[in-house]
């Protein structure tokens, strides 16, 4: 390539026309907010950004739903300034008015006793950030025949802006996403200078746009966009980089995983915004679903929350429980039992650091090792193969549809850090560094102590297959092997068995030992009959089976193509995930499969088609994020 491409920014003609279209975008979406707004719900019929309410309800007359008694009306995004708020409502019954207030800001106004159906009409500022959000309190009463306390009736809700407007925060924000995302995105992907303008020019006005419906639309599926625009500049920098940023690996993989970090809040945040879109798709998809009422948003989604508790789910609270309270064995409930220490060892050790949060706690030891770990992974690969090698592999793990996994309190990306570590320990013939990693490794996750045969094998190679004298290299093997007997010890000693976490898995997940064929038969038994597996709808199991079959596949090519310890690393990470009789966390457990994405990155390097499949890859990421952090088991 000439001058690494001739790099888009580098012209003057594309920086001067970027920084015009940017100028452009930021004015028009000011003059949006000089303009009138109306925005208008039927509530009971459409979605409306009232939280607090019951399910929908229709007559011959109407559409309503009724309160619970404290309702929210938020409009996060309808920007600075003044408004009228109109909301038709009404008792649930003429003889049983109810006293109600509001609450704007810091004033409260009562507005009386709620009879007959009417319009209420009064006046709102937006907060400086331009959020708008008036509290209705209502007395509640129980009718007959309802099992239901009913609060006010509400029919119909009405915002009117009285003059011009400053954009709202979030709207700012928005807009800067979209567009600043589009810039990186065609600055990567299109060579010709005035193409990347006129693609530019047309996401300015998909941004106006968006902005412009964003606006009194607190949770609406064009939030969408905002993710669909961050997932892409992160599929840009994955798929095509500069090469003069290859070059520089740590650096690069290090951008790479903060670029996938910063794309997967901003998916997380959207999907809770929009959370009451998701229940009826999910439906198709998992065997675990939460009843969400389609009319009903929740309250505005803070983005901390995107960014912290939302990535706590399922497995996680198990892990912190062992980290706050340690193990514990109640005979026939949900144990952590089955969990290994290590990981929430690090969270005790982190929660001085948080005030005490666990969950802080467990996020930044999952972020510290997620970033160690493919530094180092990268590291091993540049050395054994080349840069392009391992930025493309760092990047082919990233856009795995579980790779959130690695950025959630789960164990994931520590194990991921201790067996890049024992990778770089065999390959420089570090061998106490590799079975110390070993050791930890196999107090992380199960499959790690089988990475002692591993350790030992890349020993003798390195003797010639000969045997050599004693040194830590014959110690090492066994390290793994005595960090998992010292766990299973532990439990001998505290609650009179060493395999109660073994057994605690059949007992509870019903997860045994079983021929790989035994799960594949099943997934596809599954998809054929469309049962309702609890591993998931089949779907779901689709997804299982193209894993499943996808990773038997890339160890066959680890074994054939790679060193041969890089091929055995393979074999040893995936065979626990492969011989038991359940599928529902096979596409998190190959995310230790290491290797397996070295040889999915050169095929993808030799058969560009094979991009689609990334792409295909990251619609699923998205879709598979969305459902975590909503609540949904996702394996």
């Amino acid at each position: 390539m000439v001058a690494d491409r001739q790099l888009l920014w580098r012209s003057a003609f594309f920086v001067q026309g970027s920084i015009a279209i940017w100028v452009a975008t930021l004015a028009a979406v000011m003059a949006l907010h000089a303009l009138p707004l109306r925005a208008v719900y039927d509530i009971g019929s459409q979605p409306a950004p009232i939280s607090g309410l019951h399910g929908s309800e229709y007559n011959a007359a109407m559409s309503y739903a009724y309160s619970r008694g404290q309702s929210l009306m938020l409009a996060p995004m309808v920007g600075a300034g003044a408004y009228e708020v109109l909301v038709r409502m009404g008792s649930p019954g003429e003889r049983d008015p109810l006293p109600t207030s509001i609450e704007i800001g810091e004033r409260s106004i009562a507005i009386g006793h709620v009879r007959s159906i009417r319009v209420f009409r009064f006046l709102a500022p937006a907060d400086v950030s331009g959020a708008l959000a008036v509290r209705l309190t209502s007395a509640t009463i129980q009718p007959p025949d309802e099992s239901r306390r009913l609060g006010v009736l509400f029919d119909r809700l009405e915002i009117r802006s009285k003059g011009w407007a400053l954009p709202a925060l979030q709207t700012l924000g928005v807009a800067l996403t979209l567009i600043g995302s589009a810039w990186i995105a065609v600055t990567l992907l299109v060579d010709d200078r005035r193409l990347a303008l006129a693609l530019l020019a047309l996401a300015s006005l998909g941004t106006v746009w968006v902005v412009w419906v964003l606006r009194g639309q607190s949770a609406s599926p064009v939030l969408w966009s905002v993710a669909a625009a961050v997932v892409a500049m992160f599929g840009a920098l994955a798929a095509r980089p500069p090469s003069w940023l290859v070059r520089q690996t740590l650096l690069a993989v290090a951008l790479l995983v903060g670029v996938w970090r910063v794309a997967l809040w901003v998916v997380a945040w959207v999907a809770l915004q929009t959370g009451a879109w998701l229940s009826p798709l999910a439906q198709l998809t998992v065997s675990d679903v939460k009843a969400l009422s389609a009319w009903s948003i929740p309250p505005y989604v803070p983005f901390d929350q995107a960014i912290g508790t939302a990535w706590s789910q399922w497995d996680s609270r198990l892990y912190l429980s062992i980290a706050t309270l340690g193990y514990q064995h109640p005979p026939e409930e949900y144990t952590n039992m089955a969990f290994l220490p290590f990981y929430p060892l690090l969270i005790r050790m982190a929660l001085p650091f948080t005030g005490g949060s666990a969950i802080a706690a467990g996020l930044i030891v999952t972020h510290s090792a997620l970033f160690a770990g493919a530094l180092i992974f990268a590291d091993v690969i540049k050395r054994d193969f080349d840069a392009q090698t391992a930025y493309r592999t760092i990047a082919t793990l990233l856009c795995f549809p579980t790779s959130f996994f690695l950025g959630a309190v789960y164990a994931e990306s520590v194990a991921l850090a201790l067996l890049a570590l024992t990778l770089w320990g065999l390959r420089r013939q570090r061998w106490m560094l590799a079975g110390i990693a070993g050791f930890f490794l196999s107090l992380t996750r199960l499959p790690g102590v089988l990475i002692a045969p591993v350790i030992a094998l890349a020993a003798l190679e390195h003797a010639g297959w000969r045997r050599s004298p004693l040194t830590c290299a014959y110690l090492a093997p066994l390290l793994p092997v005595f960090g998992l007997g010292l766990f299973m010890a532990y439990q001998w000693w505290r609650f009179g068995s060493p395999l109660i976490f073994m057994q605690t898995q059949y007992d509870i997940w019903d997860q045994r030992l079983s021929p790989p064929w035994v799960q594949l038969s099943m997934m596809i038994e599954t998809i054929i009959t469309g049962a309702n597996h609890w591993s998931g709808r089949w779907p779901t199991r689709v997804l299982q089976l193209v894993v499943w079959l996808a990773f038997a596949g890339l160890t066959v090519i680890a074994l054939l193509r790679l060193p041969l310890i890089y091929g055995l690393t393979t074999v040893m990470m995936l065979a626990p995930a492969y011989l038991t009789n359940v599928s529902h966390s096979l596409p998190r457990y190959v995310l230790l499969a290491l290797p397996a994405f070295i040889a999915a990155a050169q095929l993808i390097e030799h058969h560009p088609l094979l991009r689609l499949a990334t792409l295909a890859a990251l619609v699923l990421l998205v879709w598979a994020t969305a459902l975590f952090v909503n609540g949904f088991f996702m394996g």
